[in-house]
């Protein structure tokens, strides 16, 4: 979910879609899918600052299967 949350605070900061992939290592289509709830909830850059956790929380909400808190797999 850090990943995540990480896209969209630097999305959210107004960084571009190239500066994105070049810092983060994120594909543009994986920046378009998790940007994508953010911006159906009317969230667009620039706007009243947020803190890492309500954006932890929204994230939660939209993604809650990448937010499980037991192992994925089996060691």
């Amino acid at each position: 979910m850090i990943d995540i949350v990480e896209i969209l605070i630097h999305w959210y900061a107004g960084r571009s879609q190239h500066e994105l992939a070049a810092s983060l290592g994120v594909d543009r289509k994986t920046q378009r899918k998790y940007t994508a709830p953010a911006r159906a909830a009317g969230i667009e850059p620039g706007g009243p600052p947020m803190a890492e956790a309500d954006w932890r929380t929204l994230v939660t909400g939209w993604f809650p299967e990448l937010c499980e808190a037991g192992l994925r797999q089996v060691s």
